[in-house]
């Protein structure tokens, strides 16, 4: 157990870094896009395509983060009155099987996606990126997503406690604790 641990905090902390790493070459090249349009007078399209694609990894990889510890968007009218129950724990189940369907279908898709990308050669407008490396964010993204679900179901079928995988906000303090004012009065 100990080792299964271990390789979710790993993908979870690579999952954060990758995340943050995208962020800020968005970030980076949405300013340097700004900064050439109003001051240069130029035109950079590059700095677009470059943010565009950075969005892409960012939103999909922060997806599978929202989907492991429920920060996303949802509809909990009905859960919400059921939680604790037994009829609330076969809801969750179910739901959980249902987007596990759908995340595999996605998953699969992807790969026939990238597949088709890797035979045609296309290749992005500006940087000529292949653009099986933009199609690899679904694979990716959905991959994971699958394989920390599918945990997360079997936690649940099984009575596992699950802390370690949906508990992502416990992964980021213990990468940037705070640091506590001593109190001197």
């Amino acid at each position: 157990m100990n080792i299964l641990k271990k390789i979710i905090r790993g993908i979870s902390i690579a999952e954060l870094i990758a995340c943050a790493l995208t962020f800020a070459v968005m970030v980076i090249s949405y300013f340097i896009a700004v900064v050439n349009r109003n001051f240069i007078k130029g035109s950079m399209p590059w700095t677009e395509e470059l943010a565009l694609y950075s969005m892409l990894y960012m939103s999909l990889l922060g997806m599978e983060l929202g989907l492991r510890d429920g920060t996303q968007v949802s509809v909990t009218a009905v859960t919400s009155k059921l939680e604790g129950t037994k009829a609330g724990r076969i809801l969750d189940i179910i739901a959980r099987v249902i987007l596990l369907i759908f995340l595999f279908m996605m998953f699969t898709n992807g790969i026939s996606l990238v597949a088709k990308q890797m035979q045609t050669m296309q290749t992005s407008p500006v940087l000529k990126v292949p653009m099986y490396a933009l199609y690899l964010s679904l694979v990716i993204s959905f991959g994971l997503a699958v394989l920390t679900q599918a945990m997360i179901l079997i936690g649940k079928l099984f009575g596992i406690p699950m802390d370690e995988i949906v508990k992502v906000d416990d992964i980021i303090e213990k990468m940037f604790p705070k640091k506590v004012k001593e109190d001197r009065s």
